[in-house]
């Protein structure tokens, strides 16, 4: 699964494993194809700038659905841009 809002973060299927067998680019843990799908729903809303309110329910659902809390979420997704733009070529 790709993003068109942030192509910078992904979720894939381990190949020859039963469920639980998806992976998030932004989260280590094993997951259901349905856990995958609501991470990349999560990041596509919460790297948006502006409010989340308009979206609080489904958030808040997909995050539980992944075992953590928004503010989890947002911390992880943070470091993860962090790392990206400390690994650029300095020019």
């Amino acid at each position: 699964m790709t993003s068109s809002v942030t192509p910078d973060e992904w979720a894939w299927r381990m190949v020859g494993h039963n469920e639980p067998a998806w992976r998030l680019s932004w989260l280590p843990n094993q997951l259901t194809r349905e856990q995958a799908w609501a991470g990349m729903q999560l990041q596509e809303i919460l790297s948006l700038p502006g409010p989340v309110s308009d979206h609080d329910a489904h958030v808040r659902a997909w995050a539980d659905q992944l075992g953590l809390t928004v503010q989890q979420i947002l911390h992880l997704l943070h470091q993860r841009m962090l790392d990206r733009r400390h690994s650029w070529p300095s020019m």
